[in-house]
């Protein structure tokens, strides 16, 4: 019976994950569900049932599905097997959060500052109980302050850039919704963790986009300067492991 519970709260997370992620990018805040494809409204029977568009009549994205099965089987695994300094709950309260953080940045290139203030609440409640409140904020002033330096830098190479390419499309090579969630990240990892975390999260990045421009170029469709990725999901992935793999912490500091 508990593995049957765990797997009904993972799918009530799942579809949390979906429907934030289907109304805040477009509506800003919280309405009826909508459809993704021509955002008619749509009731919550139909919605919560995965009938398709009356309006339109397309199916619900494959994205809707594999959170569903990836809810039930995140929360099962965290109720076998409970993460160190947290427990099962807060545990599958910031793979939520998390989640909907991700699937909106790949899906829109947005960090939508509605969800980082809620995940302020979120990241200090979570790294109170992993630390205390004080290892909690001074890992989030750490996460900002580091974080809004690379912003600063990014600023001056898009700048740079667009004098190159004779025009300004807009493009960042990091966004001020990542210097946020890495606030928040910071609350949840506390100090000095969260250095880690971000370390982790730019390594990641940086090797996805390498191994990006290596295909592109492999392929003779890249051009100078003009590949951007979403940093939200690798900062993402670098608190991932440090928070539900905390030998990952270990093995960094050689101990």
């Amino acid at each position: 019976m508990e593995i049957i519970a765990a797997g009904l709260f993972g799918l009530i997370a799942g579809i949390l994950v979906n429907y934030f992620s289907d109304i805040l990018p477009t509506q800003r805040k919280l309405t009826r569900p909508i459809c993704v494809h021509c955002e008619a409204s749509v009731k919550w029977t139909e919605y919560l049932t995965l009938k398709v568009c009356s309006a339109c009549g397309k199916k619900r994205s494959l994205r809707t599905y594999l959170t569903l099965v990836a809810g039930i089987i995140l929360s099962i695994t965290l109720w076998l097997n409970p993460p160190t300094r947290m427990g099962y709950w807060p545990g599958l309260l910031a793979l939520t959060y998390f989640a909907v953080i991700v699937v909106i940045d790949i899906e829109h290139r947005l960090i939508l500052h509605m969800v980082s203030l809620a995940g302020i609440l979120v990241g200090v409640v979570i790294g109170t109980i992993r630390y205390n409140l004080t290892t909690s904020i001074a890992g989030g002033i750490a996460g900002f302050i580091v974080m809004l330096v690379f912003y600063w830098v990014g600023i001056l190479f898009a700048r740079y850039r667009a004098r190159k390419l004779g025009h300004d499309d807009g493009e960042e090579a990091l966004g001020f919704g990542d210097v946020i969630l890495s606030g928040v990240l910071g609350l949840m990892l506390g100090w000095p963790v969260i250095l880690y975390g971000l370390v982790i999260g730019i390594l990641l990045g940086g090797i996805v986009s390498l191994a990006l421009v290596l295909f592109l170029v492999a392929t003779r469709r890249y051009e100078t300067m003009t590949v951007f990725t979403a940093y939200g999901p690798y900062l993402v992935m670098g608190a991932i492991i440090l928070m539900y793999f905390p030998k990952a912490l270990t093995i960094l500091l050689g101990k």
